[in-house]
């Protein structure tokens, strides 16, 4: 854990940290030369349970150094990181610790995550959890851990690497997922283990602008690493939305060049993408490529469902259908009746009848 200026929170991150239910642990503490109470507070800890190592830098040195620094310093097999200002859940070590041991393969483990405010209330929740086969995809377009404090990863692997890339101020963590899926797999548990901290004197609220740049410049090399061709960044923009359900709400003026230009860079990035599993066999590339052809489908039949504005709603719809079937063709007439379902009673001004209900789950495919 990296610190500075964090005493607001810092007494509960730590307390969440030393009742972790898995207790052979080393927590290694950097003050990051601190003007508030940090450092009083981390010294009061730190006499009080031999496990902790505190250590102070003599300048400001940053976040990505002072987590260089801890790697240094680290001496267990798996290293789990946080922020001063997330609440760790007591089986988060134990659940996280206990997969790595049982699963070799596996370089990273991250989870799902709640959102708490201010306050330490609820108000939303990251739900990432996905077979670890499509985790490498997401990281092409956005970081699909969404967050760095829910991690545990294998100390050794990620020393090869070289560690935190330190000319990243911000997003040096997606920088460094990128990296992971490239030699090893990463998971994604579906156990919510953490809480995590959105308030107005946190990075991604204060610097959001700088993170959303470092960020989609990360996206941008991913994608063009893989494809071997350069992109813009306004096809990265689209490319980011369509995987994170942020669809625009265009018209039909604007709907046929843009969709169009992103399905021609999901063809590109599909056949690149299954042309490199193809060291792994042909059966698993076959099925592979099954897979991503069908969650390709469900995310433009899902873009279907979404509302648009009101002038000629019809067309954009039926134009976002006509890529989805090249997709996932079986998935198109189902979603239509969904959205007829949906609407036919405003259409006819009929009043909606409760109890009736058309699952989404169109597909039983782990994604």
């Amino acid at each position: 854990m990296s610190v500075y200026n964090g005493e607001l929170f810092l007494e509960q991150s730590m307390e969440s940290i030393l009742s972790q239910t898995y207790a052979n642990f080393e927590l290694i503490l950097i003050d990051d030369c601190s003007t508030d109470n940090t450092i009083q507070i981390l010294e009061h800890y730190a006499q009080r349970d031999w496990r902790i190592r505190l250590f102070r830098n003599k300048e400001n040195i940053g976040l990505t150094k002072s987590l260089n620094k801890g790697l240094e310093l680290a001496k267990g097999e798996y290293v789990a990181r946080q922020d001063a200002d997330d609440i760790s859940l007591p089986e988060r070590f134990e659940t996280q610790v206990t997969f790595l041991d049982n699963h070799p393969e596996i370089g990273l483990v991250s989870c799902n995550m709640e959102i708490i405010n201010f306050e330490g209330h609820k108000t939303g929740e990251h739900k990432r959890a996905c077979s670890s086969e499509f985790v490498s995809w997401y990281l092409l377009f956005y970081n699909r851990l969404a967050g760095h404090s829910q991690v545990t990863f294998r100390r050794q692997l990620i020393t090869k690497l070289g560690g935190y890339d330190e000319q990243r101020r911000f997003s040096q963590d997606y920088e460094l997922w990128s990296r992971v899926a490239k030699v090893s797999k990463i998971a994604i548990l579906s156990e919510t283990l953490l809480k995590q901290r959105i308030h107005n004197s946190s990075v991604s609220t204060t610097r959001s602008s700088e993170q959303r740049s470092y960020s989609l410049s990360q996206s941008k090399h991913n994608i063009e690493e893989l494809i071997s061709k350069e992109i813009n960044l306004e096809e990265v923009v689209l490319l980011r939305n369509f995987w994170l359900s942020c669809w625009p709400l265009i018209s039909s003026l604007e709907i046929r060049e843009s969709i169009y230009n992103l399905n021609s860079r999901l063809i590109d990035i599909y056949q690149s993408f299954t042309q490199q599993s193809s060291q792994r066999g042909d059966d698993v590339k076959a099925e592979l490529s099954q897979c991503l052809r069908i969650l390709i489908g469900k995310q433009f039949l899902a873009w279907v469902q979404f509302p648009m504005k009101a002038d000629h709603t019809l067309f954009p719809k039926l134009w976002i259908s006509y890529y989805a079937f090249f997709w996932c063709p079986q998935g198109v007439p189902i979603s239509w009746l969904i959205l007829l379902w949906r609407t036919l009673p405003k259409w006819l001004k009929l009043p909606v009848r409760k109890g009736y209900r058309i699952s989404r789950n169109l597909f039983k495919v782990k994604t």
